[in-house]
């Protein structure tokens, strides 16, 4: 992006420590609790202002930070709660059938993965390098559930590592923002434009169930798009995030992927 580049950081799950065996560590989709408050501790001692991606409709200010959470995984509820005892705040993107079932067809295959010994190897190397990854992504519950059964004798589901409705309300009123992140978590990309039009509907309904606050951005799963899709959606959302990868479409916001390793912002 060019001179409006905002400082963005994208972030899914804040767990009490690292460990370098666990399967979101290995992604990079985690950061351990000591990380977490060494980057809120940065943030005030470089006196930068946390601020909600809805703020990005006005020119961002050199002070500004814009902390976001992908998913709305359960432990960001203890992150919300140290956020807002320092007064900052957040943009959560929650997929909505994540929420609603406390299902994930990846986040179950993770689990599974870290606890059992009977799969193979080669299964979890081929999720954790994302192989794996790209076909859960496209899959419904019920087709996951299926194949999971009849590849690895597998039939029930892991613990929910998902915040509930009622939580969410809990934080919104109470100042952390939501945004669009998808019903099904499918890339939008994968989807026709019947499809992309009924995930926007179904999931603005439910976001506008959750906060009395307007919802003013999409951060598209998995951060793909296409002109059809950029097309959609700025019909019902302003502001438009893409995970960490570099973008020059001046209407699509990148975001630093904040790891457990690496440099503060």
């Amino acid at each position: 992006m060019t001179s409006r580049t905002p400082k963005i950081l994208m972030l899914h799950r804040v767990l009490p420590h690292y460990d370098p065996d666990n399967y979101y560590f290995q992604r990079g989709t985690a950061i351990s609790w000591q990380r977490f408050i060494q980057l809120l501790d940065h943030i005030e001692k470089q006196g930068f202002q946390t601020r909600p991606i809805s703020a990005l409709s006005d020119s961002p200010q050199p002070d500004s930070i814009y902390l976001t959470f992908d998913d709305g995984y359960a432990d960001n509820a203890s992150v919300f709660d140290e956020l807002l005892r320092r007064n900052m705040t957040a943009t959560l993107y929650p997929a909505m059938d994540f929420v609603r079932t406390g299902f994930s067809p990846i986040d179950d295959m993770a689990w599974h993965l870290m606890v059992a010994s009977s799969l193979p190897d080669e299964i979890k190397q081929s999720l954790i390098n994302g192989r794996l990854k790209k076909l859960l992504r496209k899959l419904s519950a019920s087709r996951y559930r299926s194949l999971r059964q009849s590849w690895f004798h597998i039939e029930t589901d892991a613990p929910s590592v998902f915040l509930t409705e009622s939580q969410l309300v809990h934080y919104v009123h109470r100042g952390i923002e939501l945004g669009f992140h998808g019903v099904s978590h499918r890339p939008l990309t994968a989807l026709n434009e019947k499809e992309i039009k009924h995930e926007l509907e179904l999931g603005m309904a439910w976001l506008r169930q959750l906060s009395p606050s307007p919802i003013h951005s999409i951060c598209y799963p998995h951060g793909k798009y296409n002109a059809l899709v950029l097309c959609i959606t700025r019909c019902y959302l302003h502001i438009h995030l893409t995970v960490d990868t570099p973008t020059t479409d001046s209407q699509v916001y990148s975001r630093i992927f904040f790891q457990e390793m690496g440099s503060l912002p």
